[in-house]
């Protein structure tokens, strides 16, 4: 199934879904949108882009000051694919990385480069990005309700092949390791996946692999390999030279006036020193700096030339030198390449930092593994004691010495079994006459339960005793108070020794009582 077949499928479905509401909700309006998005999408698959022009393309490119060698390698990727389609020889998709300082020129060389393959533009910002609904959408069900940027570059670009511009891969999020974002980007860069790409609010599968894909980055080690071996051109782009600063300090000044057409460009003068003191001010290899210390220098000029208006007089011809130039831009600029190298040492301390919070981690996760292994040999151990007359001696040290040589929790829990196990054996196998064992266990437990009955019997009639005890303590006259102590105290020992206590006490008990009879009569 092509893509259009995909799309046409989903348009249907959604016209479907529409139909059946009859009534104006949220829920409809949404479907409206989806198929407007499926229409545009629909026109961008059918578009056809004009095919790329060598020549002219090697004249777009030379726009770009300092860059010579950087044209040769692009051109030569171009001739080839050319080569490519005219020979039928398999093609690999075209996927650049352009790398190098802030300011360089990275974008403008993008923007340029598309206009040479005679591609529609389309940007995409990666910095600081941690999420993939940026690229591919989000479903209803989720915070998000938009198409993804690269269902976007289509739409907008109203084309199927535009040359998409993934900015600043290097400043994804990734907290520490890969992330998200790359996973995706991974995908969409191959070309045996990218043909069927889902976008999750449309939920339809899309196809990428006629796009055209450039990425930027200012530190390439901060991409992933597996990321950059799906790269077919590498270029950097190191920075410019002073001379080369010039010249495109001019290409600034001939767009200003192109732009702004109704400016005399013969009225603005730079001096050669103003040039060097505005470059000298600058702290970097791009020219990112140089661009705006060149802005603040052309608002100089235009509140001459509004004083001078306003006044009634013409437009008079502004000469800037290095003292102008110390005026306007008083102070240097910051060395954004310092910043640079001190971003790389906070990256590579961070990633020091990662290493040893996960070797941490580890250490502190065998030290609750060996704290849980001694909490579980210690209760298995006082369960096979509690149970010890289930084993012979031989059983129970066999178990006792697996239990304390465990290394592992695994390893208790096996012997813990086995010993249950073992247990549940005897209880249920069948006793022959012929096994002795079974017989002395046998004959225990028949004696174990001819001395309960008997133990039982004897409760019985000691619970009698006792009532016919209360029955002759109440027929006696008033005690005295000590003896009513006595006998609070006497109960509660009775209370809390054995069976065998509780017969020898109340016989002494009965023993005092007729003492005391016995003492009455008499007087």
């Amino acid at each position: 199934m092509t893509v259009l077949d995909r799309l046409n499928a989903k348009k249907t479905e959604l016209q479907n879904q529409h139909n059946y509401l009859n009534h104006s909700s949220v829920t409809k309006i949404t479907l409206r949108k989806k198929i407007k998005i499926i229409n545009e999408l629909i026109v961008a698959y059918q578009s056809t882009s004009p095919a790329t022009n060598l020549p002219e393309a090697e004249e777009i490119l030379k726009q770009q000051i300092g860059f010579e060698r950087q044209n040769e390698k692009i051109l030569n990727s171009l001739r080839i694919r050319n080569y490519r389609e005219q020979n039928n020889v398999k093609k690999t998709p075209l996927i650049l990385c352009l790398f190098g300082p802030s300011g360089v020129g990275k974008t403008t060389y993008a923007r340029l480069l598309a206009q040479a393959l005679k591609k529609e533009f389309f940007l995409v910002s990666l910095g600081g990005t941690t999420d993939t609904s940026l690229l591919l959408g989000a479903s209803e069900n989720s915070s998000g309700t938009e198409i993804g940027q690269l269902t976007k570059a289509l739409t907008e670009t109203k084309t199927h092949d535009p040359l998409i511009l993934l900015d600043e891969i290097d400043k994804v999020n990734s907290y520490g390791g890969d992330s998200a974002i790359h996973n995706c980007l991974n995908a969409i860069l191959d070309p045996e996946q990218n043909k069927e790409i889902l976008d999750y609010y449309l939920d339809v599968k899309l196809d990428f692999s006629q796009a055209t894909f450039v990425i930027t980055a200012n530190d390439p080690k901060k991409i992933p390999e597996y990321l950059l071996s799906r790269i077919s051109t590498v270029v950097e782009l190191p920075g410019y030279d002073n001379e080369q600063k010039k010249a495109i300090v001019r290409q600034f000044i001939q767009k200003w006036f192109n732009q702004n057409s109704s400016l005399n460009p013969d009225n603005l003068e730079i001096t050669p020193e103003a040039l060097e003191t505005l470059i000298n001010k600058t702290k970097e290899k791009g020219v990112r700096q140089l661009k705006s210390a060149l802005d603040s220098i052309f608002d100089y000029c235009l509140l001459q030339w509004a004083q001078e208006v306003s006044q009634g007089k013409l437009e008079s011809k502004v000469k800037i030198d290095a003292e102008t130039v110390h005026k306007v831009v008083p102070q240097d600029f910051l060395n954004i390449d310092l910043e640079d190298n001190q971003e790389k040492i906070s990256v590579d301390e961070k990633k020091e930092l990662e290493s040893l919070r996960k070797e941490l981690e580890r250490l502190k996760g065998e030290k609750d593994n060996q704290i849980q292994l001694k909490t579980m040999r210690f209760n298995s151990l006082l369960a096979l004691r509690q149970i010890r007359g289930q084993f012979t001696d031989r059983e129970y040290q066999d178990y006792e010495g697996k239990i304390n040589t465990a290394s592992s929790r695994e390893e208790i829990e096996v012997v813990m079994k086995e010993f249950l196990l073992k247990i549940k054996e005897k209880i249920t196998s069948p006793r022959t006459s012929g096994e002795n064992g079974d017989k002395k266990t046998k004959d225990k437990s028949t004696e174990t339960a001819r001395q309960n009955q008997i133990l039982t019997e004897k409760i019985k009639s000691l619970s009698a005793e006792i009532e016919k005890l209360k029955r002759e303590i109440q027929d006696l006259q008033k005690p005295e108070r000590s003896t009513k102590i006595i006998l609070v105290v006497i109960v509660l020992f009775l209370m809390i020794s054995g069976v065998y206590g509780v017969i020898k006490l109340l016989t002494f008990f009965r023993e005092r009582e007729r003492d005391k009879k016995n003492k009455k009569l008499k007087l």
